[in-house]
């Protein structure tokens, strides 16, 4: 099966887990224009629900309107600035790469009924890796973030009627000549050589050496750059990934090899999960847990109650409590006790103060 003819394409994915590298690709393709971040989903999420008002889902309502008027004119408007965009780059596609819309997948499937979504995954070693080194992240915080973002893509991806398609980076780098004629072969694209020498094509145009994540657009796929998360996983680390075994393996993945052990898709969906496949890897016996994946506080409808909750945090971050110095931990434990009752009354009469 092949996705929607024409409509928009957005390739979505866990950071570090080659969404750039697939829009470098996608954006090479004559009739292809892939935009990078806009993060259109969260004007989308705004434009629908007016942030921490308690009436913020009504205001479309009082003007007689149903939420299918309200995503005809944002499809109209929002579609209609990436329209003139793909013709300002000669193209008659439009796309966007941004890895948070995995948590907008079934508001931007609506509002673009014809869009298409090219999923990403990869070793979660090596996204956590990534976002640990290059982005700060904890380990752990890490391996929650790979964790509850694929098991978001898939399940959403399951329910899109053969509107997703999703690849692995260790297969579009190892077998280009295979993956990338199967997803521009999915779009319902001719093929152009151009997509496999897209650095290329880059360079020619232009583009900024250094797009998103620090990621090159002048240099063609680098296969060793599979294999790097085992330089900086150590065995402590190492026993933290347990708990991503049983989605790991249903991706095929072995959790101490750097290449996928089990294939994803067959040779005819060219290498690639659609489908049936992506309904079938939600039925299977897998161990896999699809719940706990509710979208962080910027990806949500942002209520009242949430703006409540972002000035105690911004109050706490403006007045943190004072560090037990050497000192305070050598009184004794009574003394410590009312020291610090004494400064929450302080805290709490600044705040309401305020």
């Amino acid at each position: 099966m092949t996705g929607a003819a024409g409509g928009p394409v957005f390739v979505v994915g866990v950071m570090g887990s080659g969404t750039t590298l697939t829009r470098l690709v996608l954006d090479s393709h004559p009739n292809l224009a892939i935009a990078q971040e806009t993060g259109l989903a969260r004007l989308l999420v705004a434009n629908e629900w007016v942030p921490f008002w308690k009436f913020g889902g009504e205001w479309y309502g009082r003007l007689g309107l149903q939420r299918e008027d309200l995503d005809v004119e944002l499809r109209e408007f929002y579609g209609g600035l990436f329209e003139r965009f793909a013709r300002e780059q000669g193209a008659t596609r439009w796309g966007d790469k941004t890895p948070f819309h995995t948590w907008h997948i079934a508001r931007l499937s609506r509002v673009f009924p014809d869009g298409v979504f090219i999923a990403m995954v990869r070793h979660p070693a090596a996204v956590a890796s990534s976002l640990h080194n290059r982005f700060g992240y904890s380990w752990e915080a890490a391996i929650q973030r790979w964790m509850r973002s694929t098991k978001e893509l898939i399940l959403r991806g399951s329910q899109l009627d053969g509107r997703m398609a999703l690849c692995r980076y260790e297969d579009l780098v190892t077998q280009p000549e295979l993956i990338v004629p199967g997803l521009i072969s999915w779009l319902d694209e001719p093929w152009s050589d151009e997509v496999l020498s897209f650095h290329e094509v880059h360079r020619q145009r232009g583009t900024a050496k250094e797009v998103e994540g620090l990621t090159r657009s002048d240099r063609p796929m680098d296969a060793s750059r599979i294999a790097q998360w085992t330089h900086s996983v150590d065995s402590d680390v190492s026993r933290l990934f347990g708990r991503t075994a049983a989605l790991a393996t249903l991706l095929g993945y072995d959790l101490d090899q750097p290449m996928p052990v089990a294939p994803l898709g067959s040779r005819s969906t060219g290498g690639i999960a659609t489908g049936a496949d992506l309904e079938g890897l939600i039925a299977r016996d897998s161990g896999v847990t699809w719940r706990d994946r509710r979208p962080t506080l910027e990806n949500r409808q942002l209520r009242p109650e949430d703006l409540k909750s972002l000035r105690r945090r911004a109050s706490a971050d403006a007045h943190p409590p004072p560090s037990r110095s050497r000192a305070v931990r050598r009184l004794p434990p009574g003394t410590r006790r009312r020291l610090a009752a004494l400064n929450r009354r302080v805290l709490g009469s600044r705040r309401r103060h305020r």
